[in-house]
């Protein structure tokens, strides 16, 4: 769920700020950023149990996306310091079948505690069920660690498959968990398509975006 703080001037990318496809061993450091990019999520702080361990928790849902989502399919794009990354499942890629959800558990398990898993599993359950159908790319993450929020990383980082969408026609998708996030995802010519209230004082704007 793409949901980390942008700041209007994101659209502006720096120059000296070269986008590439992330390697395998830039996995700890990727993590690391998109942690400490999404530590005032609402959403993600809703997922992960509020104890003890909750920097393993919340570290943990970005290496479930890195290893079972975006990994598989080579699709993480990233900054030339790490400092960024947008992670994305292309088309007919992000839907887990019923095994690998089975498989998913302890990984859910590690994020969610035991005493939350059913309520939150319940909840993306149901936010997966508003996912379309038709062929997309979906961005799962886009983060900015924050000493390098505001110079325009983020635009870069969605560059490359956007300009794929806008190529080969594909609509793109995301779930954004911040609303001050609306105006800038609609820079990039995505649109909201629905409004989904998860719990009090958490909420997902569904978005949209036609190829140009």
């Amino acid at each position: 769920m793409a949901g980390e703080t942008m700041r209007e001037d994101e659209d502006v990318a720096p120059k000296m700020c070269a986008v590439v496809q992330a390697q395998r061993d830039d996995r700890e450091i990727l993590v690391d950023s998109l942690t400490r990019a999404f530590w005032d999520d609402p959403m993600y702080n809703w997922l992960a149990k509020q104890d003890a361990y909750l920097g393993a928790r919340f570290r943990r849902i970005f290496e479930i996306y890195w290893d079972r989502f975006a990994w598989p399919y080579e699709q993480i794009w990233t900054t030339e310091d790490r400092l960024g990354a947008a992670l994305w499942s292309p088309p007919n890629c992000w839907q887990l079948g019923l095994a690998q959800q089975l498989a998913f558990l302890p990984d859910w398990l590690g994020v969610t505690g035991l005493s939350q898993l059913y309520s939150r599993w319940r909840a993306v359950d149901k936010i997966q069920a508003k996912h379309p159908h038709v062929p997309h790319w979906y961005l799962m993450a886009v983060g900015v660690a924050p000493e390098a929020q505001g110079r325009g990383y983020c635009s870069k980082l969605l560059r490359p498959i956007l300009d794929i969408c806008d190529r080969t026609q594909t609509p793109a998708y995301l779930e954004n968990s911040k609303e001050q996030n609306i105006e800038i995802y609609q820079h990039f010519g995505f649109k909201v398509t629905e409004e989904v209230v998860v719990d009090k004082d958490v909420k997902l704007w569904l978005m949209w975006r036609e190829a140009r």
